[in-house]
């Protein structure tokens, strides 16, 4: 039986102009503003400074959300859904677990923490292809130059490692000794969910104390765990989220465990969808982006069961 599971765009997707094809994206943008002071319809149009932390969460946040709402409007039944980093908080926005209004304070002190940190803590990231995790966590613990660590499991044979700029060299030479294909150095501007990130986290979980949560209305699999939520760990596993890695393949492959037959990528461009057809090519994969697509979405729904 076909069973739909959605999937939540992260950092890293953002483009000029993105999201603003949806039918509520002033209003949205606007309510951002009115909550943050930025104009994120300004550097959404010009592209300029969207590769900045506080405004890339926040934009790929809320064009998120905008794909998540067209869907929603089709009464479409859903089991469960995930989220890739920064997108975790749509998934758990879209689970009900936060009020939007809330989510967009939460996704603008989150970027915040994390742009302090990454001034204070100076790092990079890269994507290390042709290796299986075993192959680079090997590699990674014999580096003497710095701290260098998986950050994210993006596939089985992709991982992104994020560290100290200093341990990148010698993290190259000892994947390339493993037999890597290629070592491509990521555009971010800190060394997310790695041990550099623990101050973010630390800021961060103090503001969650205040912050509000609900009951999810779906089944969530978390970042940290690769697993469902139990909801008392919810504000420990955001705390951890930030300075630990993303394990995508365990969460892809759980849900392969739990059922799930199709997945539905909700946000800017089609990285996740990409990666799950690496992870497990039985499934069947769409991707969400733009509004034009949205009768294409819909045909795919009614192609597979899940609409009339």
């Amino acid at each position: 039986m076909a069973k739909l599971g959605l999937l939540c765009s992260g950092q890293g997707a953002q483009y000029p102009q993105m999201g603003l094809d949806y039918e509520h994206s002033n209003l949205y943008l606007k309510l951002v503003q009115q909550i943050t002071g930025l104009d994120l319809k300004k550097v959404i149009e010009t592209g300029h400074e969207l590769n900045d932390t506080k405004h890339t969460q926040l934009a790929v946040f809320t064009h998120t959300m905008l794909a998540y709402d067209a869907f929603k409007s089709l009464n479409v039944p859903f089991s469960g859904i995930a989220g890739f980093s920064l997108g975790e908080y749509s998934a758990l926005t879209a689970a009900n677990i936060f009020k939007f209004e809330d989510a967009i304070k939460l996704v603008y002190n989150r970027s915040l923490f994390m742009s302090e940190v990454a001034s204070k803590n100076p790092g990079v990231m890269a994507a290390v292809i042709g290796l299986s995790p075993e192959q680079v966590e090997q590699a990674l613990s014999h580096i003497n130059t710095g701290i260098m660590q998986p950050a994210n499991y993006n596939s089985p044979v992709q991982t992104v490692i994020s560290g100290e700029a200093s341990a990148l060299e010698e993290a190259t030479l000892k994947l390339k000794e493993q037999g890597a294909k290629r070592i491509i150095p990521l555009a971010v501007s800190g060394a997310f969910h790695s041990s550099l990130m623990a101050d973010a986290g630390i800021k961060l979980s103090e503001y969650l104390v205040s912050v509000e949560t609900h009951e999810p209305t779906c089944d969530v699999y978390m970042n940290v765990t690769g697993t469902l939520l139990n909801q008392s760990e919810l504000k420990t596993l955001m705390t951890n989220q930030v300075s630990h890695p993303v394990r995508f393949t365990t969460t892809i492959e759980n849900m392969v465990k739990d059922g799930y037959t199709h997945f539905l990528e909700l946000g800017p461009g089609q990285v996740l969808s990409n990666l799950v057809k690496k992870i497990d090519d039985s499934v069947d994969v769409f991707s969400f982006d733009k509004y034009e697509s949205f009768e294409t979405l819909k045909g795919w729904l009614k192609t597979h069961g899940f609409i009339q």
